[in-house]
Order: structure tokens, then sequence, then C-alpha cells
């Protein structure tokens, strides 16, 4: 049962949400020059030569990409060239040119997702093995594609990636118990649930490594602008719509991973603070792992099971593992508040990269997770 709906939800056995075949770094030689601007975009980001660059760019035919790891590779680069365009001189572009306006949009469509870099692009599609005969370790990870480069940006997308690997533990471990609570097999679950809190600490303790080589104001004045939603009135995509379009920045809670583990143990986000912006977070991820969080909001959730089985050692567990995902919303916003609102004095940028306020947001979703309790 599990390997069929991970198989069918584009999930890997493993590696949970990211890819089961290593993102690939080059595209074939038809498209040599978005591969070119790709390794070249932190130098010309640094001179002020990068849009000039992206002007100079051909109109390139994108029907020979196939769906897989080209097409997250042409999201990749596109999407992050679509921000450097805005973000990179000292006001905000309102127009992409449509020499990365047209294929992103076209791309972003087969995908499932807004042409605009996301958690899908940035994390789950941006990293590689340094050696390929080990696991996707912290230390075995490389990025593939920068903005302007650096320890501190490597470092921090990597941590993301690190951490949707050692959560998949958890992802897993919930759905056998799932599956085994609804056969009564309560040894089974107790097991498992062990596995969730072990999972859930691995992440914490990965979380907790972001300032090791990630300074805050290296983070907040050099990465995050890159990371940034659309303008108030949103940017023309030249060539596709002469009305302007809005979207969302890239955010961590594009991550599926904590929402499903979410929905498959029991924790409900409901409040006006959360809700809203959880839901509208899953039109970044990818469409099979989208119609996963569909999959899991028609199933029964363990809580359920648990509460009716009236073994107080399987409540103590799932408890426990409340209280782990509880500690991860907590470390997370303990370093978005180091991070982002220590940074500077700005109202309007204590927003996440989201466009939402992170302080309200991660607060609600901790204290929805800490009254889970049974």
């Amino acid at each position: 049962m599990k390997s069929k709906i991970l198989k069918e939800f584009n999930i890997d056995s493993n590696r949970g949400f990211l890819p089961t075949i290593d993102p690939i770094i080059k595209l074939s030689d038809k498209f040599s020059e978005w591969d070119k601007l790709g390794k070249e975009m932190s130098s010309l980001l640094t001179n002020g030569d990068f849009r000039k660059a992206v002007l100079d760019l051909p109109d390139l035919d994108i029907s020979t990409i196939e769906d897989g790891p080209e097409l997250e590779r042409a999201m990749l680069l596109l999407s992050m060239f679509a921000n450097a365009f805005v973000w990179c001189g000292d006001k905000p572009k309102k127009i992409i040119p449509s020499s990365i306006a047209i294929p992103l949009h076209k791309i972003a469509a087969r995908s499932g997702r807004p042409p605009i870099t996301s958690h899908a692009s940035i994390v789950l599609n941006n990293w590689k093995r340094i050696d390929t005969q080990k696991s996707l370790e912290l230390e075995n990870l490389k990025t593939i594609q920068n903005f302007l480069g650096g320890i501190d940006e490597d470092w921090f997308f990597l941590t993301a990636v690190a951490i949707e690997y050692a959560g998949a533990k958890a992802l897993f471990a919930s759905l056998i118990a799932l599956e085994a609570a609804s056969k009564r097999n309560y040894e089974e679950v107790y097991h498992n649930l062990d596995k969730v809190v072990l999972s859930m600490e691995k992440s914490v303790s990965i979380l907790q490594r972001i300032p090791e080589k990630c300074a805050p104001e290296v983070f907040y004045f050099k990465i995050r602008p890159f990371l940034s939603g659309w303008p108030d009135k949103g940017v023309i995509y030249e060539g596709v719509s002469d009305d302007p379009m809005k979207f969302i920045g890239g955010s961590a809670a594009q991550s599926s991973l904590l929402q499903s583990i979410d929905l498959i143990l029991g924790v409900s986000h409901n409040h006006p603070d959360s809700s809203p912006f959880l839901l509208e977070m899953r039109n970044y991820m990818p469409r099979k792992h989208r119609n996963f969080i569909k999959y899991l909001q028609s199933q029964i959730p363990l809580k359920n099971y648990i509460d009716n089985s009236g073994i107080s050692e399987l409540k103590e567990k799932l408890n426990l593992c409340f209280e782990s995902l509880e500690a991860f919303r907590d470390k997370h916003m303990k370093i978005a508040l180091k991070y982002i609102k220590r940074q500077g004095r700005d109202e309007k940028k204590y927003l996440g990269t989201g466009g939402t306020n992170f302080v309200s947001f991660l607060n609600r979703t901790k204290t929805e997770t800490e009254k889970s309790k049974i």
C-alpha cells in the first residue's frame, strides 16, 4: 500500500519529496545560453551587467525539453533569472523580458507551479552530491545554482535540502503507522511513532546548524531580496500578458513535508493566521505533491485511531511526536526572528519571503501543534 501511494504521487521511498534522480547540472546544447548565464550570474549580478545579459538572450523554443530532470533544470534557471532580473537593481523592474518570460511561463505551466522562484526549484531541485556513492547528508551536498554565490547562500539552501531528506523518514514512518492503526496493529504503530520522533529530532539538529555558515546579515541583505515575491502592483511577463501578475516569493512553507506529516498525525491549522497561507502555499508545490496532500485530507488522521484505542502508551507516544513537531516550529521561529526581524527596523521587512507576517504565522502553527496533544 505504502509503495503504491508513493509511486502515484512521485514521492521517493528514501528521499521523500526530493527527486529520485539527482538533478541534472546541464541542459542540451540547444540551451547552452541559459546554462552559460547560470554560471555567470553571480559575477554579472556583482558587476551590474545581469539585466543586459538577460536582454541579450536569444528566444528559444522549449518544446524539446522533456518532463522530469530537464524540465526542473529549466524551471530552476529561468525562475532564478526572473527573480534576479526584477530585484538586482536599485529599483525593481516591472517587466520581465520575453526572452525569459515566455519560456518560463510555459515551463511553469507544465510543472504546475507559478512562474517565479519557489522552494521546489531552489531547494528540491538545486543540489548535487559531492560523492555520488554517499547519501544526501549535509556535508555531501553542493548547490547547483546560486544568485550571488558564496558559502552563506550555499548553506542556506543546502540545510533545507538536508531537512527534506531527514524529515522523509518521519513521513514514511507516519504513513506506516497510519496503515497499521487502521488494522489495529498497535505494536507497529508504536514502533513507527518512535521513528517519527527520531526523524524530527534530526531535522531540528540540522535547522540549528544554519548559523554555522550562514550569517544573519548576509541572509537578510544579500540572499533574501532575491527570494522576494513580486512588488505590490505585480510584474508584466512580456509576450505573455499585458496585465501585471503577482506571485509570492520562495518560502519554507512551500515544502510539502510538514503539511503532510501534520495531516497524517492529526495537527489542524484552522486559524486565519495559519490556514489561508498554508493553503496558498500548496499552489507552489509540485503538482503530484499537492495531490498527495489532497489525498491525505481524505484519510482518517492517526490521532483519531489512537484516541479511540484507549491505549495510554500510544497516546503518550503520539504526544511526543507532536512535541517534536512543535520543537521544530519553535526553532524555525527563533531563527526567523534572528535572521529577519532583528536585521531591520522597517515593519514591512518583518514579512517572510513568502509575503506573510512570519511572526504571527509561525507562532500560530506552533500553538496549533501544541494544542493537538491528546
